[in-house]
């Protein structure tokens, strides 16, 4: 089971439930911030009893764990079928796609970003560890896997760096303008390709 949940639904209306506590979850990140995140208004929020969350989930960083997962999944699916259409030649290439469509996500989905928590306030370390954790190996087997890529040398660390510079990047564009300031992001997709070139070789 996965970290910080007790039990995962199998029958359609747990599932609904399970569901609209993410969606309550991520609402309330987006207006409060992670610090002031509870599970009594989580629940209140999504219609259901508080038990009903303690059955399937460990608490608040539960929750937001669980949250984070579902928002990750969503990414890879964007980027699976984006790299039918566009394949990448460079890790460089694969990480601007990444940069592109967390992008687009965080403009249309509410709570997408991990920065949403994060700028909230005090975050458990361990937390936002095991996500960045995921998200690496995720994307380094999307890369290999999917997009035929050679392996990166230590991958994992390589990786937690480019996804840390990037929601940096990202919350650096998104202080100044509800959108997203056009040149920052454009900065951003530069820095990437420079990194990913110095580290694979490429001179991209």
């Amino acid at each position: 089971m996965p970290p910080g949940v007790r039990r995962r639904p199998t029958q359609q209306r747990s599932i609904e439930r399970f569901e609209r506590l993410l969606d309550a979850c991520a609402a309330q990140i987006a207006e409060t911030g992670y610090e002031a995140l509870s599970t009594r208004d989580v629940a209140r929020r999504a219609g259901v009893p508080i038990g009903t969350l303690y059955q399937f989930f460990e608490g608040k960083q539960g929750l937001v764990h669980e949250l984070a997962m579902r928002n990750l999944s969503i990414l890879l699916a964007r980027l699976h079928e984006r790299l039918t259409r566009e394949p990448v030649a460079t890790w460089g290439d694969a990480a601007v796609l990444v940069y592109e469509e967390s992008l687009a996500l965080r403009r249309t989905v509410t709570g997408f970003f991990v920065t949403d928590f994060r700028d909230g306030g005090p975050v458990d370390p361990d937390l936002v560890g095991r996500i960045d954790a995921e998200m690496a190996a995720r994307l380094h087997e999307l890369g290999t896997r999917e997009a035929g890529l050679p392996p990166l040398p230590d991958h994992e660390r390589v990786l937690l760096v480019a996804i840390n510079a990037s929601d940096g990047l990202l919350r650096l564009a998104f202080r100044s303008t509800e959108d997203g300031d056009p040149a920052v992001i454009a900065l951003g997709a530069r820095m990437l390709h420079g990194y990913f070139a110095d580290i694979t070789g490429t001179g991209e």
